[in-house]
């Protein structure tokens, strides 16, 4: 959803938008996030079923400089 969104408000250029999407995924699915990553903030929370779980509402992320160009 939150990649779609992105999506439709970068959509008058082509080019911004798949770059959008790769760090995004980039961010979310790599099996390298440890080397990258920095989590910043979490949040305790449950879930609607009662369970307890740990949320990261806050990270930065560092990138070499080939793959940012």
């Amino acid at each position: 959803l939150s990649l779609a969104l992105s999506g439709t408000v970068l959509s008058r250029c082509p080019t911004c938008a798949r770059n959008f999407a790769n760090i995004y995924c980039n961010n979310i699915c790599s099996p390298n996030q440890s080397l990258f990553t920095n989590v910043t903030r979490v949040v305790n929370r449950t879930t609607a079923l009662g369970w307890h779980q740990v949320a990261v509402v806050e990270y930065q992320c560092f990138y070499r400089k080939d793959f940012a160009d």
